[in-house]
């Protein structure tokens, strides 16, 4: 077994973006650092903690519009004054520390990548907050400040001269704010989308179906597959055996980023899905196995969504260890199985329309 080396991008900063009584808590982290201190994690050699930095606002702007920066600053000042957590949205919380955190957020899964391209580490698991994938380039969002793999997106195109990403995003949720900003490309590079999530007519933010496939540049490398509730983690397998690993056979990425929500969890209070705490792992496994054949290796994961914050501990656990190559030390619960329903509609009816969509652009289909 080749030797491994996996970075842990973690700082206590991520816990001072503190909003109150709010699914999105800082417990979140707490409960994923308590959980790998219990596991003697921190202390195995074949794992590295990272320090974040701070991104700088012009690599903010890679991604996002001027005002929304100003607006994330001066809320996150009218907190510090008034002693008030402040709302973006109905869904999105400020708080005193919002806007430095959230440029440690960013700027955790920069230093994770340069570990990675300099050999330092093979691969990242950033346990960063706020999360990121709703917002968009002029609009926080879904309890997202910064897109963070967006960010890092660009940084790899602009800074690092990587030339095609694949991102790979499987939160419940529909990663809206990634896909908008993508959605006509690039000019730096060539980035192909893969979203997995929950059937956006049951659940927020109610987008992401097949036919949004994107355009321009960006026209056929935006995908989306959209879970009917209950789906269990087979369903996203046959997404990735039908669908991800022929496009990335022909789109060969240097680079993969994966937005990880940990929400996808049958108990999560968010969410309809059917997943077990294994259920991340054992996709992570695949895409670690083409990320050997086409990118090195390379795998950067950010964290995301994720409510049940023992679940979510454990499901994190288990990715570390398939990143480390540890794949016979996961904790597993009884495993789970679509039903029937779920079964017929994503054969015969979701993934041929996906295919029919992307057939124009992949010579896979």
């Amino acid at each position: 077994m080749v030797k491994m080396k996996t970075g842990i991008v973690y700082d206590p900063v991520y816990l001072s973006h503190r909003i109150g009584v709010h699914v999105e808590s800082h417990e979140r982290l707490v409960g994923i650092m308590n959980f790998l201190k219990d596991k003697k994690v921190m202390e195995n050699p074949n794992f590295e903690l990272i320090q974040p930095r701070k991104a700088t606002t012009e690599q903010i702007k890679y991604v996002h519009q001027e005002s929304l920066i100003n607006e994330v600053k001066e809320v996150s000042e009218i907190s510090q004054v008034t002693g008030h957590i402040q709302q973006l949205d109905m869904d999105t919380a400020v708080s005193a520390k919002t806007y430095d955190a959230s440029l440690y957020s960013v700027g955790g899964l920069l230093n994770g990548i340069d570990e990675i391209l300099e050999g330092k580490v093979n691969n990242v698991f950033a346990a960063v907050r706020p999360p990121g994938h709703h917002s968009n380039a002029y609009k926080c969002s879904g309890f997202c400040i910064f897109n963070n793999i967006a960010i890092a997106t660009e940084y790899l195109f602009r800074e690092k001269n990587i030339k095609r990403v694949a991102i790979i995003d499987w939160d419940c949720h529909h990663g809206n704010g990634t896909q908008d900003i993508f959605y006509n490309g690039s000019e730096n590079g060539d980035v192909v989308i893969f979203n997995s999530h929950q059937d956006g007519r049951t659940l927020y933010p109610g987008s992401g179906f097949v036919n949004d496939i994107g355009s321009g540049k960006g026209e056929g490398k935006i995908i989306n597959y959209s879970m009917p509730p209950r789906a269990a983690e087979d369903i996203v397998m046959l997404y990735f055996e039908e669908i991800i690993n022929p496009i990335c056979q022909e789109f060969k990425p240097e680079f993969i980023l994966i937005s990880a929500g940990f929400d996808t969890h049958w108990t999560d209070r968010l969410t309809n899905m059917g997943w077990t705490i294994q259920g991340p792992a054992t996709y992570l496994k695949s895409i670690k196995t083409m990320a050997e054949e086409y990118a090195n290796g390379r795998i950067l994961i950010t964290l995301e969504g994720g409510y049940e914050i023992d679940k979510q501990a454990k499901a994190v656990y288990n990715c570390l260890q398939v990143l480390n190559n540890n794949d016979d030390n996961l904790i597993e619960e009884k495993p789970r199985k679509s039903g029937e329903e779920v079964l017929n509609y994503v054969n015969s009816k979701l993934i041929p329309e996906l295919k029919e969509h992307l057939n124009p652009y992949w010579n896979c289909f």
